[in-house]
């Protein structure tokens, strides 16, 4: 998404022997309790850290203690926790659940996710599967389970994350080359409709728990048709539950957003279980990941008043950021 930006391929060079990039994360759960709701706060800002492969994570306090690592991502309906940290802390067990990821549907176990603490904002309680930290990077996963009321902004420039209140109806205030996109929400999440790929019209959701973006089969079959589809490069998605899927890789020439452009962008097209749970699997989707997302100043998320903005980096800024991208998605 974006307004005239040359962007960067992957994070990490595809190769079919291995998993070679974390694809979306927790997609839905089934068979659990819903949050409970969250307090009203005023602004916390954190400082974010960026994982070797440029997910990103937050500390949160659980039960007065940590912090702990946990990765945010805005694709993921439902928080998780580390079986690990699960053990660490002694969380109480919940029922098993079925859980949805970019690999399929698998049965989990759960516990019940308890007094997390992000800076003074307490967020709400949820029950959560357990997850391998190995498979995720991190010792848990912050959905949008427990930040659906709130006004989430990524400052990529300065590597901060700003949680407040929703502005609703009323101006978040504006910045120079900021850009806001109407959104529309479905299963938990904010999806836009008015997108194009290479004269391709599909659905776009934001995923900042991907490295990579993700298009569903529907948006390859309708590129295939156009004659859009060339270098295509094997690659493997690895999933939070440990499993992988095949996938194949191409850099596409323009995605445009709601008048937000990028172009030179790497894909990921997989046949990834994420986009059947979420409905969306028979027309064309893409899951736009971190290594299209990080290439701008800022990205503010408002799940309430269902509104992206979009904060576009200064000329020499930009050049800068791409440059390093390249250079992680050619091993360097």
């Amino acid at each position: 998404m974006l307004l005239a930006l040359t962007a960067a391929a992957l994070a990490a060079v595809p190769v079919p022997a291995q998993p070679s990039t974390f694809g979306p994360a927790v997609t839905r759960l089934e068979a659990t309790n819903a949050p409970s709701e969250p307090q009203p706060h005023g602004e916390e800002v954190l400082q974010l850290e960026r994982l070797p492969d440029l997910r990103l994570t937050i500390d949160i306090a659980v039960g007065a203690k940590g912090p702990f690592r946990f990765l945010v991502d805005t694709a993921a309906d439902r928080s998780a926790v580390s079986r690990q940290l699960a053990t660490k802390l002694n969380l109480p067990a919940g029922r098993d659940a079925v859980l949805h990821s970019v690999s399929g549907a698998s049965r989990v176990n759960t516990a019940s996710l308890r007094g997390m603490q992000v800076a003074t904002r307490t967020l709400p309680d949820v029950t959560a599967p357990l997850l391998d930290a190995d498979h995720f990077g991190a010792d848990g996963i912050l959905g949008t389970d427990v930040l659906r009321s709130a006004m989430v902004r990524f400052d990529f420039r300065q590597r901060q994350l700003s949680i407040s209140p929703s502005s609703r109806a009323k101006s978040a205030g504006s910045e120079p080359n900021t850009i806001v996109v109407e959104a529309r929400r479905r299963s938990g999440r904010l999806i836009v409709t008015e997108a194009e790929l290479d004269g391709q019209r599909l659905t776009v959701v934001l995923d900042t728990g991907s490295e990579v973006s993700v298009g569903n089969l529907a948006l390859r079959r309708a590129l295939e048709r156009k004659g859009r589809l060339t270098g295509e490069k094997p690659m493997i998605l690895g999933s939070v539950t440990g499993s992988t899927l095949p996938a194949s890789y191409i850099m596409v020439q323009r995605l445009d957003v709601g008048g937000v452009m990028l172009e030179g962008l790497g894909i990921a097209f997989a046949e990834a279980h994420t986009f059947k749970a979420m409905g969306i699997s028979d027309r064309p989707a893409l899951l736009l990941g971190m290594n299209a997302l990080q290439a701008f100043d800022s990205l503010t998320i408002d799940m309430q008043a269902r509104k992206l903005r979009f904060v576009m980096p200064a000329n020499g800024g930009r050049a800068g950021r791409f440059a390093e991208n390249e250079r992680r998605a050619n091993g360097g």
